[in-house]
């Protein structure tokens, strides 16, 4: 699909204009005593308002009002009761841990009855998938749900959209500083904390663990690690350095932190950590190259068709897998709800359905967690049944 890309604007709010005092200062002397008379008068109003400006004795600093953003009112009923919807999702790389998120998409644009589709950014930044995410804007689609690599930079793109009326949700990686209207996903710390316990049976004495990921400025990045190492620190595992970042360059950096971490570190790594999907890979094609396999611990995020593989054969430890397949179809879910129902309305639509499969709806801040499972080698056999049993190849 090809869609033209239209550059965005931004209206800018008129600023009131500051108040003109004019002091007038008469002074008499009468019965050698002197009198201060001092008057004042206030000219000037403010053009967006109706009314005058009562005098006042002393100059008064006019604050300036800023335009109301639309996220708190605008999406609290129907934005689009009745009519056909688009809904777009925008991931944040070419990993094959998105094929099984638009099989998911897929199912839930037929449920609900939307058209939609889903698209990846050619480069792993910032700037790429903002460029990507406006030209869904310039479409006039209904909905945009987006993985953002950058929360923090990215939020200033969400935020343009809310303004324009546009409903926006975060997956997998949140922006929590930006309009959002809701997130849906793992709760990453939590996940990162499940990969901490299961560590800590791993390593009963302690052991020395190296990191690698795509960025370190995703929101998700940041919390499993964080959620890792403090369930880690007490037990004697310690992190030899701040994570590998490489961008998502999955054929390249990705393999070549690897092995430059094995250069640096040698025989002082007792695991490796993985913290996206397509690094377990990478991990074990490096470790298998320098023949390691077997003598240090390989732990993982998310199952890639090859990390599921390798968990049966033994070769992965664990991996905290998520649920992409409901990343995308309930994505398409609250987008179509949110557009007929408002946002609160939609929530609480999805509330019954999100439960009974074990997730959780915090309603105070709109988080859906969609939870997290730890794959070994002695349950591998089991999940792969059930995911070959909904079509699914990965996780």
């Amino acid at each position: 699909m090809s869609i033209n890309k239209v550059g965005a604007s931004t209206e800018i709010p008129t600023t009131h204009r500051g108040a003109l005092i004019k002091v007038m200062k008469s002074i008499s002397l009468v019965g050698g005593l002197l009198v201060l008379t001092v008057a004042a008068s206030l000219i000037g109003c403010d053009p967006n308002k109706g009314g005058s400006t009562p005098a006042v004795s002393t100059p008064t600093v006019v604050p300036e009002v800023k335009s109301e953003a639309p996220a708190a009112s605008a999406f609290a009923k129907p934005r689009k009761a009745d009519g056909d919807l688009t809904i777009q999702v925008v991931v944040n790389s070419n990993s094959p841990f998105w094929d099984s998120m638009g099989i998911g998409l897929k199912a839930g644009l037929q449920e609900v009855g939307a058209k939609g589709g889903w698209s990846a950014p050619q480069q792993h930044d910032n700037n790429s998938q903002k460029a990507l995410f406006e030209q869904q804007i310039a479409a006039n689609v209904d909905g945009i749900a987006v993985s953002p690599i950058q929360a923090n930079a990215f939020s200033a793109v969400i935020d343009a959209a809310i303004d324009k009326g546009v409903p926006v949700i975060t997956f997998d990686s949140d922006a929590p500083k930006s309009k959002r209207l809701a997130y849906l996903g793992t709760n990453n710390y939590d996940a990162g904390v499940a990969a901490g316990n299961a560590a800590i049976k791993l390593f009963p004495s302690g052991g020395n663990v190296i990191a690698f990921v795509g960025n370190m400025s995703a929101e998700n990045a940041q919390m499993r690690y964080k959620g890792f190492v403090d369930t880690v620190k007490s037990h004697n595992i310690t992190m030899l350095q701040d994570p590998f970042e490489d961008d998502a360059d999955i054929t390249g950096r990705a393999h070549a932190n690897v092995a430059d971490a094995i250069t640096k570190y040698g025989a002082k790594i007792n695991g490796f950590l993985g913290l996206y999907s397509y690094n377990g890979p990478a991990i074990v094609d490096e470790v298998r190259k320098a023949g390691l396999l077997g003598k240090v611990k390989i732990l993982c995020f998310d199952g890639e068709p090859r990390t599921l593989e390798n968990l049966k054969n033994k070769i992965v430890d664990f991996s905290v897998v998520q649920k992409p397949y409901e990343f995308g179809r309930l994505s398409a879910k609250l987008l179509f709800l949110i557009n007929r129902k408002g946002i609160d309305a939609a929530l609480t639509e999805l509330q019954p359905e999100l439960e009974k499969n074990g997730m959780k709806l915090d309603m105070k801040t709109h988080i859906i967690d969609t939870g997290v499972q730890v794959i070994t080698p002695e349950n591998a056999p089991d999940f792969l049944k059930e995911l070959n049993a909904k079509g699914l190849k990965s996780t």
